[in-house]
Parts: structure tokens; C-alpha cells; sequence
């Protein structure tokens, strides 16, 4: 026992740890400076055309590096299947920012945390993923945490907040897309189908409810292609660091920072049930990250271990 916390003490005290959590927290930061940028672009033009520009300047900064990684691994078996998970992906992306437009961030944010629960329901479903007793109550405990954030029946839920926890299935469903895909696709693909996918999927409304940008939209067009494309491949290299266990719990302070933000720029200061319901449902997560975490590394010391007897060559008599 003592050994097993002393070597868990030394991990998190590691270079790689401090770095990979440096990471993960600049990308909680980029991802509230998002939001932040939503929100201000919302008051002078419509959601398709957020999107459009998100993705135009991720595309713009995305493709010297498609270049270099090379063009070779961008061959695709199923570029039907990228459509469709662009689809979704457009679909969960749109619901976010429209319903940012209204919903105080800091709750949004805090609803939003439900992603992961949903993701585990769905690979229960679709993937066919066991998951035990644990695991189910922490998931009821989380969605518990979203209704007392929602409050039903206390305080009027309205559509933005629907759309909230719609894009949060979206975005689940898209993490099951990409588990089936990376079976035959490379991870180079798929970001760079999804990010193709989605900007010619919203050109058309985009120009239909087109408005001009003015020069105060300029500096928020910016910030959200640059810290939309880069939170998410930040915190996936985080992700590839360390264990999920560790990197986890920062996704936590993306409530507190989006909530500073909000506050200092539109005056919003979040309720004491956000913060509460929040917690709850982040504990849950981080919970079911944590557990999931351990039960890999026990498959993969095990798997290890008799690998290592299977080399072993029988001793002589």
C-alpha cells in the first residue's frame, strides 16, 4: 500500500505530469475564451456564420500542417462516414454557440459538463461496452447534478438549455464516430474530413443569413479560429501524456474561468445551484475517468505479464 502511494505521489510530481497539466489547464483557458468570443459575435451576426468563420481560419491554420504530416494521410475508406460525423459534429457545434447567445455561461458551461455521461451512455449502447453497477450510479448522480442546475419546475427550462444538453449528446455521438473510425482511418483524416466537411456544410446558410463584419467583430473572428482549433489539440496531446485521471479534473476549471469571464465582460454571475450542480456532476465524471483509468492500466500490466511468461522459455528438467 505504501509503495502503491509513494509511486503515485512520485507520478504526479513528475516533469511530464507538471507539463501535460500546464497544457490542460492553457486549453481550459482558450476553450472559456471561446465562449467568451461567441457570445460577442452574437449580438451582430447569426450562428451559422460564428461557424463559418471558426472553421474557415481552422482550415487556414490546419493545412501547412496537413501538408507537412503529409497528404498521404488523408486516404480515406469511408468518406461517407466523415460526412456524416461532420453532420453530427456541425449539428452539436451549432446547438452550442446558438444556445451560448442566451444562456448565462457559466450554467452553460456547467450543463455542458454532462458530455461525458452521455458518451458513456451511448457506448453502452452502440459499442456494446459493459458497464457496471459503479459506474451507472455515478452516471445517475451526474444527471442528477444537471437537474439541479436546470431546476424543472422551480425555474423555467427554455430551449437554449435543451440545446445545451442536445449538443452534449452530439458531441458524445461524435467521440463513438471516431472509436469505430480509428479502426481504419488515421487521426490526421479524421480532423481534417471533419473540419472540411463541416465548413462546406455552412457556407450555404452562412450566406443566406450573411451579415457583413464590422471592425469591432474582427478581433472576436480571431480569437475564435484560433483558440477553437487549438484548445482541442492541446488538450488531446495532454490527453496523450498522462493518464486521463490526471488530466480530468481540469476540465472543472473551465466553469470557474468562463464564470470570471462573463462576469467581468457581461456582468453575469453564476447561481449558487450551477456551482453546486457543477460540482456534482463533474465528480461524477471525473469518478467514472478515474475508475476507467485504473481498470486500463490493470489490463494492460496483466496483458504484460503474460505476454512476458508466454516469452519465457520453459525451463529444463
Amino acid at each position: 500500500m505504501k509503495s502503491e502511494r509513494a509511486k503515485s505521489l512520485s507520478t504526479l510530481k513528475s516533469p511530464t505530469v507538471l507539463k501535460a497539466v500546464t497544457i490542460a489547464v492553457l486549453s481550459m483557458v482558450l476553450f472559456s475564451t471561446t465562449h467568451v468570443s461567441v457570445r460577442f459575435l452574437s449580438d451582430t451576426m447569426s450562428t451559422f456564420e460564428i461557424v463559418f468563420w471558426r472553421m474557415l481560419l481552422s482550415m487556414a491554420m490546419l493545412m501547412p500542417w496537413f501538408a507537412w504530416k503529409g497528404i498521404h494521410l488523408l486516404r480515406t475508406q469511408r468518406p461517407g462516414l466523415h460526412a456524416i460525423r461532420a453532420v453530427v459534429n456541425f449539428g452539436g457545434m451549432f446547438l452550442w454557440f446558438y444556445a451560448i447567445s442566451f444562456v448565462p455561461l457559466g450554467k452553460a458551461v456547467a450543463i455542458h459538463f454532462t458530455l461525458p455521461l452521455f458518451l458513456l451512455v451511448l457506448a453502452a449502447i452502440f459499442l456494446r461496452e459493459r458497464v457496471g453497477i459503479r459506474r451507472i450510479t455515478a452516471t445517475l448522480v451526474g444527471f442528477g447534478g444537471a437537474l439541479v442546475i436546470l431546476q424543472p419546475g422551480s425555474a423555467e427550462i427554455g430551449w437554449p438549455e435543451l440545446m445545451i444538453l442536445g449538443s452534449a449528446v452530439l458531441y458524445a455521438t461524435t467521440v463513438i464516430f471516431l472509436k469505430h473510425m480509428l479502426r481504419t482511418e488515421t487521426p490526421l483524416a479524421v480532423t481534417f474530413y471533419t473540419n472540411a466537411f463541416i465548413f462546406l456544410f455552412c457556407i450555404p446558410p452562412a450566406i443566406w443569413f450573411w451579415v457583413g463584419p464590422n471592425v469591432d467583430d474582427i478581433v472576436p473572428i480571431l480569437v475564435i479560429g484560433v483558440t477553437g482549433t487549438f484548445a482541442p489539440l492541446m488538450y488531446a496531446s495532454a490527453l496523450r501524456m498522462v493518464d486521463a485521471s490526471i488530466i480530468a479534473p481540469t476540465d472543472f476549471l473551465r466553469l470557474p474561468i468562463t464564470a470570471g469571464f462573463a462576469f467581468a465582460l457581461f456582468g453575469e454571475i453564476p447561481t449558487l445551484w450551477v456551482w453546486v450542480g457543477g460540482g456534482v456532476i463533474f465528480t461524477s465524471t471525473w469518478y467514472i475517468t478515474a475508475r476507467e483509468s485504473r481498470l486500463d492500466r490493470n489490463r494492460r500490466a496483466a496483458a504484460a505479464a503474460a505476454n512476458a511468461r508466454a516469452a519465457d522459455p520453459a525451463p529444463n528438467e
